[in-house]
């Protein structure tokens, strides 16, 4: 016959392999779009992407991991599949390219295989050619040199009409909110991804401030200050833990 005691102990002992079994993290799929503007622009993120810069968050020894799934190997490469692909005409103000950051939470992109992380990318590279057109497509990178894996992919916002037109895919913020929650349906959900909060505008600003560093390598970064704890620095983070953050 069971006791309360038993009863309480075997409530407890459901508990904690729930605790076990589940995350303790939320499960986001990542999706950002920069807007480049100009050739100078796009010159400096590629070379971004190719490490033909110096990254500081990127671990040189984990470079050979990267992997290019669409395109040359060079910014100049790209560069030239872009060439070979714009207009005659280009209106002064047009946008050039529009740039991709395809990533996730990382304690979710950390926790899988190799083999799950090149699948959600696979995936989310063929949502990515269906929106724009796969011959659109210029340039798509997976990094494995920083702390969480993410792909960067390039592309020329064409028009039907073959006009550079990144207002029709991304010009307006309903049209980004509704991108993303198409992202989080059809690619990320598959992965065990869900879609991030929308209108978060915290995220966006730090979004904008490594774009702004990406394409223009004078701009300034601001560095999150190291939390020193209170009394006797209990509850500060490390040297390692404060990198990490100032790394993301």
């Amino acid at each position: 016959m069971r006791t309360r005691h038993d009863e309480e102990g075997i409530n407890l002992a459901m508990t904690i392999g729930r605790l076990t079994r589940e995350p303790s993290y939320r499960s986001f799929a990542i999706l950002r779009c920069a807007k480049i503007k100009t050739m100078g622009n796009m010159g400096a993120s590629l070379q971004h992407t190719f490490r033909e810069r110096d990254t500081p968050n990127a671990d040189t020894r984990r470079t050979p991991e990267n992997t290019v799934l669409v395109g040359g190997d060079t910014s100049r490469a790209i560069l030239d599949a872009w060439k070979d692909r714009a207009p005659e005409k280009i209106r002064s103000n047009a946008v050039h390219g529009l740039e991709y950051f395809v990533g996730g939470s990382p304690e979710a992109l950390n926790a899988m295989s190799r083999k799950q992380q090149d699948a959600y990318f696979t995936d989310a590279l063929d949502w990515l050619k269906a929106r724009h057109g796969a011959e659109n497509v210029l340039s798509a990178v997976i990094h494995r040199d920083e702390s969480t894996p993410h792909m960067t992919v390039m592309t020329i916002p064409l028009d039907e009409r073959g006009k550079l037109n990144a207002r029709a895919l991304v010009g307006s913020r309903e049209q980004l909110s509704a991108m993303q929650t198409d992202f989080a349906e059809r690619v990320g959900k598959t992965h065990g991804l869900e879609r991030g909060l929308q209108g978060s505008p915290a995220r966006h600003e730090r979004v904008q401030r490594a774009y702004a560093h990406l394409t223009d390598p004078d701009a300034a970064v601001s560095l999150p200050e190291r939390r020193r704890g209170a009394i006797l620095g209990l509850g500060g983070e490390t040297e390692a833990e404060w990198r990490e953050r100032a790394s993301e």
